[in-house]
């Protein structure tokens, strides 16, 4: 179950999701949150990972190391400077096949407490056997909405958007189910030579249009 430091952080990082914060206040209330990691100075681009829209292999081809689900209001609450003059760029996915990634990404973790996502799936994933009960469950208005506060589940739009004006702030979004093309254009406008990873999940290798990992 859920512990009550997790549920602080949930509700925490929801509202700021949702709130609009000045810098300054964003910055106080998540110190130590800066997202910038190296590789985007180096390249001068900014990449926004979506969960379950492939990110994690984008990330490992582009700058060698993950960069975290962090939204591009927390980019600009730390950098706005870095965020006007560096490109943006992000990759989204089918929502309903995104909706069914996640369920089983969570599903495969059922009865483990060691992180918070899986403390999360036992409370919200586990109740529900396969992914069509969970579908049903979602008919519920209050059930849905405390999913969709969790990463993994709450819509793409809401990573990509300035706070207050909701202006999409990416430069170029690529879809999951043309990866490979998408890949390529960033790679160019990048000037960078290297190839999206191959990647083994679930007995399964990951790899162009058959991506699954997020």
């Amino acid at each position: 179950m859920l512990s009550r430091r997790d549920k602080v952080e949930i509700r925490l990082k929801d509202w700021l999701f949702e709130a609009a914060l000045p810098s300054r206040v964003y910055r106080f209330l998540w110190p130590g949150g800066d997202p910038f990691v190296p590789g985007f100075h180096g390249s001068k681009a900014i990449f926004v990972h979506v969960p379950k829209a492939a990110g994690s292999s984008v990330a490992d081809a582009f700058f060698g190391q993950p960069v975290g689900h962090r939204p591009i209001h927390r980019h600009i609450a730390y950098h706005p400077e870095l965020v006007a003059s560096y490109f943006k760029f992000t990759f989204v996915r089918n929502p309903w096949d995104r909706l069914h990634s996640a369920y089983h990404y969570f599903a495969a973790r059922v009865g483990s407490d060691w992180h918070r996502d899986h403390r999360w799936t036992n409370e919200f994933i586990a109740p529900f056997p396969s992914f069509q009960k969970f579908v049903e469950a979602l008919e519920d208005p209050a059930f849905a909405a405390r999913v969709k506060r969790y990463d993994h589940f709450r819509d793409q739009l809401d990573w990509l958007v300035a706070p207050r004006t909701e202006r999409i702030m990416m430069d170029f979004i690529g879809r999951f189910e043309s990866i490979v093309e998408d890949f390529a254009v960033i790679r160019n406008r990048l000037g960078l030579s290297v190839e999206l990873p191959h990647r083994r999940k679930g007995g399964e290798w990951i790899t162009g249009r058959h991506m699954t990992r997020g």
